[in-house]
């Protein structure tokens, strides 16, 4: 249900920039358009609060690691704006991007060697969303509130206060409910009923910077076949 949305301030959270002020500024922008847009939908001042800690996300530090998924997929996050960095561990391969202040690159890890190189495509310079962005959003929010119910309550994740948006059909609406669940700094802690499935392991507002400088020196990018 709100999938769109929820990839839309996912992907918008990743800032790139030069300066860690940039990036901050990038953020606050966001916060304040996320809470816009779910006012002018109509929703409760909880579900705005909610979406703009969400929105947030992009001038904060922190490290996420999720547990593992069915197929044993591990996830993690290591986030220090502008810089960003995130791995899929599938043994015997770990695959990770990482955001810095010379653009964004694609690294493996396999056999004990890592391997860089530039990626095909890059992460946006700070900015603000498209008007285009902010009215789609608007309208699947809409879309949303006259067919599902939404309450944010509070719960502990990994060791963290953890507030979470929890969306329940409508009596008579087909489709399955949704949990997401933020940290204090907007971090995801858990995706219930939406895509693939996400619970944090472990939180920390701690981040090593080391862990987001590239392991090996990029290649440039392959041409797609």
């Amino acid at each position: 249900m709100l999938r769109g949305l929820v990839v839309l301030m996912a992907v918008t959270a990743v800032a790139c920039g030069q300066h860690q002020s940039a990036t901050q500024k990038t953020a606050d922008a966001r916060e304040k358009q996320a809470r816009d847009v779910a006012r002018q939908a109509g929703l409760s001042p909880d579900v705005q609060d909610f979406l703009a800690r969400y929105a947030s996300a992009a001038g904060h530090r922190f490290t996420v690691s999720y547990g593992k998924s069915a197929n044993g997929t591990s996830v993690l996050l290591i986030q220090d704006p502008p810089l960003r960095r995130v791995d899929v561990v599938a043994p015997p391969v770990t695959r990770s991007v990482f955001v810095t202040a010379k653009g964004t690159f694609d690294c493996a890890l396999q056999d004990q060697k890592w391997a860089c190189e530039t990626a095909q495509q890059q992460e946006a310079a700070p900015g603000l969303l498209a008007p285009a962005d902010i009215a789609r959003t608007a309208s699947e929010l809409k879309a949303a509130r006259t067919n599902y119910t939404f309450k944010v309550s509070s719960r502990k994740l990994a060791g963290t206060d953890a507030r979470c948006l929890i969306t329940t059909p409508k009596k008579g609406v087909a489709g399955q409910g949704s949990t997401l669940c933020l940290s204090p700094e907007g971090a995801v802690l858990l995706v219930e009923g939406n895509g693939n499935p996400l619970r944090a392991a472990r939180y920390s507002t701690s981040v090593d910077t080391r862990l987001l400088q590239l392991p090996a020196s990029p290649e440039p990018p392959q041409p797609n076949p």
